[in-house]
C-alpha cells in the first residue's frame, strides 16, 4: 500500500491510498460503478489475483474509493500496440467512480504513476484513453503524457504514454 498526502485546492490534506481489490469488501463499489453482477466480477477479481501479469487496485482518497485500476504487464495486453511495447512497459485500465470529483481522480492518478514507476519499476505507463473521456484526456497532457507513435490507435481511442523521468 502507498500513502501520500497531497495538499487539496482548498488546503485541507487528502490521503490517497492504494492497495490490492478486497473481496468481497470492494465488490459492491465495483458493482455500483460498473452494473456488472457481484458474482462475475469476484470470479474476474480471484482469477486475476491469481495470476501473475497483472495487478487490480484501488485507489483511495480519506476514506472514500475514487477509482480501480489494473496495472498490466504491456506485453501481455491487448493493446494493438505490437512492437512498440517491451519489458517495463505497463498499461493502466481505469474505472472511475462516478461520484468522485475530478480532482479527487487527478490525485489518485498521479499516486498510481507513482506507485507503477516505484514498486513495478516502470519504463514506461500507457493508458489507452477513449475520446469521449475529455477528463482523463485533459490529464494525460497535463501529466505529460504523449500521443504513442506507432501504435494501432482508433477512432474511439488513442494510447497515450510516460516515460520514466530520468
Amino acid at each position: 500500500m502507498m500513502v501520500s498526502a497531497i495538499q487539496r485546492e482548498d488546503n485541507a490534506p487528502a490521503e490517497i491510498s492504494i492497495r490490492p481489490v478486497a473481496i468481497p469488501d470492494d465488490i459492491r463499489w465495483l458493482q455500483q460503478w460498473t452494473g456488472v453482477a457481484a458474482e462475475a466480477l469476484t470470479t474476474f477479481y480471484e482469477n486475476t489475483a491469481s495470476g501473475s501479469f497483472m495487478q487490480c487496485m484501488m485507489v483511495w482518497e480519506n476514506e472514500q474509493p475514487i477509482l480501480q485500476v489494473d496495472i498490466c504487464e504491456a506485453l501481455f495486453d491487448d493493446l494493438g500496440a505490437g512492437d512498440a511495447v517491451g519489458p517495463g512497459d505497463y498499461t493502466l485500465r481505469l474505472q472511475f467512480a462516478p461520484n468522485a470529483a475530478d480532482s479527487s481522480i487527478w490525485r489518485g492518478l498521479y499516486n498510481c504513476l507513482d506507485y507503477v514507476f516505484v514498486t513495478r519499476k516502470a519504463n514506461r505507463i500507457l493508458i489507452p484513453v477513449y475520446k469521449s473521456n475529455h477528463m482523463l484526456l485533459e490529464w494525460v497532457k497535463e501529466a505529460h503524457f504523449t500521443l504513442s507513435a506507432g501504435t494501432m490507435n482508433t477512432p474511439l481511442h488513442k494510447l497515450y504514454m510516460l516515460t520514466k523521468a530520468s
